[in-house]
């Protein structure tokens, strides 16, 4: 259908008198032409969209257009256009809307299609424009790109509420004209069915697979082929023809492409859907997904690589020390000094004797052993040798100056002079507390003196 748009000024100037003064033709579609105009009284520029008054347009249909245009004009939702007036005047039915700078959907998906972030952020701000407006009871019934308004920071604002309402004839009398409305008629709308608002979100869903693939999931050679596609094809799967479309937004989209009503989502629930899609991860590509599980895998990996390590380091040293303890010389638990020169009990000394630990005419000066008493676990020094007796039975005796080595230690939070006794190639004895570093260098130092002044002599047990 073409319009005859120098007739359609004529009679426009004449319907607009004097308050608003035509400008140029900004576009123009199958039903309807939209100009540029002046408001003189307020000092700024506006849209006017006028439909094609060939239309056949009853008096009924004049009042709901009309009572539809006032009640989304309520609505004042941010993005919807502001409607300022809708008129029926000369025969003319037509809207006054604010003028927007920008350009349309149709634009921008001729510059190929769009980033799925740029997609899912637009269909979003359509449906909360959609939501607002199924709230308030109208349903858009012609939602498509040239609908669809972008601003300059590319923000969507949808227009031609209660145009639609007079454009969007049932199937049967748009047959011929193969472009505009069809390709996003939902199957119901199609048949010339009563729609609802879940019509809106079929169309939308249509506009959100072309703007993801830059192509009409339902082309055709004609008006019939295509509207036979929609009522009847399979849904078009976005990732078919771009495999690298994030899973949520396919998956959205062939819910909103769903043949009966009931399986679409309503423009409210679609609302909360697509701004699950918005957010970040909802939005990476199959191949980033891929990536981010295998990056995952190869952190637990790590971890567990690290884990075990530590495990097996836990492990060793454990094993270090239950082997060095085997040998006598794993860590007990810190036997004190109990007595030394004349004061170590003369009970001590003999079942250290009748245990083989000290010999018959050794000189026991110190002794440390357990609370209990007991000599399964000491460390006696006698005039000649420190002897170690270890938990599993194991007698040692370091003869020698070299073999004997004192280590001051902080240990629990207090200094604490701790002897070690060491055997040449055998790993550190038990560790003994309860001698701060000067009396453990001191004790040390006079057996050491006492070694030195004697000549070494047999050491071992009668």
């Amino acid at each position: 259908m073409t319009i005859d748009i120098a007739a359609l000024r004529s009679k426009l100037e004449a319907a607009l008198g004097v308050q608003l003064q035509l400008g140029a033709l900004l576009g123009q579609g199958g039903f309807a032409a939209v100009f540029r105009a002046h408001d003189p009284f307020l000092e700024r520029d506006v849209a006017i969209k006028v439909l094609d008054p060939s239309l056949a347009v009853d008096a009924a249909l004049e009042e709901q257009f009309l009572h539809e245009a006032r009640t989304i004009a309520a609505a004042e939702h941010p993005h919807i256009v502001p409607l300022y007036s809708a008129e029926s005047t000369g025969g003319l039915l037509y809207l006054v809307m604010r003028l927007l700078p920008g350009q349309s959907l149709v634009a921008r998906i001729a510059e190929g299609k769009l980033p799925a972030a740029e997609a899912a952020r637009i269909a979003l701000e359509c449906a909360r424009a959609l939501a607002a407006a199924h709230a308030v009871g109208v349903v858009h019934r012609d939602i498509k790109p040239a609908n669809i308004l972008l601003d300059a920071n590319g923000n969507a604002t949808v227009t031609d509420f209660g145009i639609a309402l007079v454009t969007s004839r049932p199937a049967r009398e748009l047959t011929g004209s193969t472009t505009g409305t069809p390709h996003y008629m939902s199957p119901e709308q199609s048949l010339g069915e009563p729609v609802d608002g879940r019509s809106d979100v079929y169309a939308l869903g249509v506009v959100l697979y072309e703007m993801l693939t830059g192509t009409l999931p339902f082309p055709g050679r004609n008006v019939t082929e295509v509207m036979a596609k929609h009522i009847s094809a399979p849904i078009p799967r976005v990732s078919d023809r771009e495999p690298e479309t994030p899973v949520a937004l396919v998956r959205l989209v062939d819910r909103m492409l769903a043949k009966d009503p009931a399986g679409r989502p309503t423009a409210a629930e679609l609302v909360k859907e697509l701004t699950a899609a918005n957010a970040p991860d909802a939005l990476l590509t199959p191949s980033q997904v891929r990536r981010r599980r295998w990056k995952r895998r190869g952190i637990y990996l790590a971890i567990a690589a690290v884990s075990a390590g530590a495990v097996i380091v836990v492990g060793v040293r454990i094993a270090v020390q239950l082997m060095t303890f085997m040998v006598g010389g794993g860590e007990g638990a810190d036997p004190a000094l109990l007595a030394s020169g004349d004061a170590v009990p003369d009970s001590i000394v003999r079942r250290a004797r009748e245990a083989g630990i000290v010999g018959a005419n050794e000189r026991v000066r110190f002794v440390f052993i357990q609370a209990n008493h007991t000599l399964a676990d000491a460390l006696l020094m006698t005039d000649s040798a420190i002897i170690r007796r270890t938990p599993r039975g194991t007698i040692r005796r370091s003869l020698q100056e070299s073999d004997v080595n004192l280590q001051p230690i902080k240990r629990g939070g207090s200094a604490g002079g701790l002897l070690i006794v060491k055997r040449k190639g055998a790993a550190p004895d038990t560790l003994y507390q309860d001698l701060s570093g000067r009396e453990g260098y001191l004790l040390m130092n006079e057996f050491v003196m006492q070694q030195r002044a004697q000549k070494p002599r047999d050491s071992t047990s009668k």
